[in-house]
């Protein structure tokens, strides 16, 4: 449950859309064969017995064979290598003791835990040579009693040959299998107590997309079996339960007293909960998970998060819980995916479709908070654009569930850019304007002085607002920004002042000026029928507003760069028009989805939607039927535009 900590996104920029598509065994490294055996025990405590062999494709294979590095949890899990080999050009050269090591692995700056690695170095790693490797991994203990539950893929970026599994399991399993392509042969029977299931892999498998950062793998697209001793996910929330339900009868140790006693001076609810979730970040600094089986996925005794102060998800869960529920909401424990851009698989009951512990909130007239203390900031009102639109499961003994987190509101998080543009001699424009953040819009600049400095915040804005370009100093004339050292959300107001050189455009007609660009909308456009996966456009969705005046200026045949488009996915407007001598440019973009599936993005509404943009939104310039320059660049202090 690693912290994904939420402080850039106002500087989130993601590169113009790439060529995603899926690999062909071409591009493998190497070719994978296997067969594992998994014994189940009554507990849920498990063995798999594997025998894999790898052939070295290319360079890149060799590579990844030069060392091997298993990673094992050794709290709870014993690793053994019981054969390890290179064969090559028919030679067997087996692997000596001293080329393996298996030694603890250094805590993680961010927290503790108990991982340890195996790292063998296999001889004759040539291109053509096989790798044989066979071992064992014992999990000594169950994360809860009676449980398994566990997704096996297939092929998920490896080329597959053959893999057989064979799985003997003591406890009752029920059995999920996606498999679009029809690549597995499945069999399940029972054989006195124990129940039976064989895997094989019918055909060779490689499913790997190739792309960057705009591809979201999409699991549907995937082959993989799910087992789960559960059939539904109340049953995984009833049966986790008994572990968590003890944080709510705790005794507060003294500091969280005191933030109780500041929270019950708030009068509402979202104040009383942002300074609970405030004063915890300053009192309690975030390390990651709890490396052992019960600490990954128990919290800690309050007295014991209070003593060290520190704490990972599941503590600062436990203790803003506690503590609110001390102020009358009804709190309850919640697990879910983190991460944006992260698609949770939607599978039978296991834990991994979570790697991270949240609160939900219920107010006194039922208004449902859903709240992730571990954030730098504090941000009740809103939701977070990375557990935003995910499933969640609600640790609760009376009413346990498996709900969706509602999305990122498109109309609350806004950004709104108003400038005003002089143009004078020498083609400089001096550009004043102010820019205003709210809601989830103003969470990349929230606290931002806590962490870096005024000089630093000022040139990322600066690289910002000239569309990515870095300005010379001298051109960055003032600005003055918010206190911006508090860790609550909350609306922000920038004021600033620059100069811009060399961006009028000379034409056959006249001087032009080029509209400014928006990323977002270039990936919407960008997106090719030929893409395999999910795509992301943006991080959240939100609305951008853009008002440019140009001073002094006019224009012809505005009307025809009037445009609008109401869509399920974006709604864009533009209105140009001239008021006493200046020209009034006002762009709207209200995104209502920031990643769209394959199976959207091929319609023909989709289509024509990228179609539409491209024509009226990129590369547009206007061209001024008469322009006034000034003389020098005039004196300029922010106003209300």
């Amino acid at each position: 449950m690693k912290n994904f900590l939420i402080i850039c996104l106002l500087f989130f920029t993601l590169a113009n859309a790439v060529e995603a598509k899926w690999a062909t065994i071409d591009n493998a490294p190497i070719k994978a064969s296997y067969a594992k055996k998994i014994a189940i025990k009554n507990d849920g405590s498990y063995e798999i017995l594997t025998h894999a062999s790898y052939l070295i494709l290319n360079e890149v294979g060799r590579q990844r064979f030069a060392s091997m590095a298993l990673i094992y949890n050794g709290s709870n899990e014993k690793l053994e290598i019981l054969e390890a080999s290179t064969v090559y050009k028919g030679k067997k050269y087996p692997l000596a003791r001293e080329q393996l090591e298996d030694k603890p692995l250094a805590s993680d700056p961010s927290g503790f835990d108990q991982k340890r690695q195996m790292l063998l170095a296999f001889p004759k790693t040539e291109i053509g040579a096989t790798i044989c490797i066979k071992h064992r991994l014992t999990i000594k203990k169950p994360i809860l009693d009676r449980f398994f539950g566990e997704i096996l893929y297939f092929g998920y970026e490896e080329y597959v040959a053959r893999a057989q599994i064979i799985i003997k399991s003591h406890l009752p399993l029920n059995i999920q299998i996606n498999d679009p392509q029809n690549y597995l042969a499945t069999k399940k029977t029972k054989s006195g107590q124990r129940h039976l299931i064989e895997i094989k892999l019918k055909k060779p498998i490689y499913k790997m997309i190739i792309s960057e950062k705009q591809a979201i793998a999409n699991p549907e697209d995937f082959t993989w079996i799910a087992l789960s001793s559960l059939k539904n996910w109340s049953e995984l929330a009833t049966k986790y339960e008994p572990h968590l339900a003890s944080n709510f009868s705790q005794k507060l140790p003294r500091d969280f007293k005191d933030i109780l006693r500041q929270a019950l001076q708030k009068k509402s609810e979202l104040d009383q909960i942002n300074i609970v979730t405030t004063l915890l970040a300053t009192k309690i600094r975030y390390m990651g998970d709890w490396r052992t089986i019960e600490g990954g996925y128990i919290p800690r005794k309050l007295n014991e998060i209070s003593r060290t102060q520190m704490g990972d998800c599941k503590d600062f869960s436990a203790a803003t819980a506690a503590i609110l529920a001390k102020l009358g909401f009804k709190a309850e424990l919640a697990i879910v995916m983190r991460g944006i851009g992260i698609v949770q698989n939607q599978t039978l009951p296991s834990f991994n479709n979570f790697n991270h512990m949240i609160t939900k909130i219920t107010g006194k007239s039922g208004t449902i908070y859903w709240i992730d203390p571990t954030n730098f900031v504090s941000m009740a009102g809103g939701i977070f654009p990375d557990i935003a639109d995910k499933y969640a499961l609600v640790i609760s003994k009376a009413n346990p569930s498996y709900e969706k987190i509602p999305p990122v509101d498109s109309k609350r998080a806004l950004a709104h850019i108003k400038k005003e543009l002089t143009i004078w001699a020498h083609n400089k424009i001096s550009e004043r304007g102010t820019i205003l953040f709210k809601n989830e819009a103003a969470l990349g600049l929230t606290g931002a002085k806590l962490i870096t400095s005024e000089e630093n915040i000022r040139d990322v804005i600066f690289y910002m607002l000239a569309d990515g370009s870095h300005l010379d100093e001298k051109n960055k004339i003032s600005m003055q920004l918010p206190k911006l050292d508090s860790r609550l959300v909350e609306d922000l107001s920038i004021d600033y002042n620059l100069t811009r050189e060399n961006e009028l455009i000379s034409t056959n007609v006249g001087i032009a000026l080029k509209l400014a660009s928006s990323e977002t909308l270039a990936n919407l456009y960008n997106i090719s029928q030929d893409y395999v996966s999910k795509i992301i456009v943006d991080q959240f969705p939100r609305t951008l507003k853009r008002t440019t005046i140009v001073k002094n200026v006019g224009a012809k045949n505005l009307e025809f760069l009037n445009k609008s488009i109401h869509t399920p996915w974006i709604d864009v407007e533009r209105k140009c028009s001239t008021k006493t001598n200046d020209l009034y440019i006002c762009d709207t973009y209200v995104l209502h989805r920031n990643i769209i599936p394959r199976g959207e993005f091929i319609t023909p509404e989709f289509v024509a939607l990228k179609n539409w943009l491209k024509d009226h939104f990129k590369d547009i310039i206007i061209v001024f039927e008469q322009i006034h320059r000034e003389a020098k660049p005039q004196s300029m202090t922010p106003s209300n535009l």
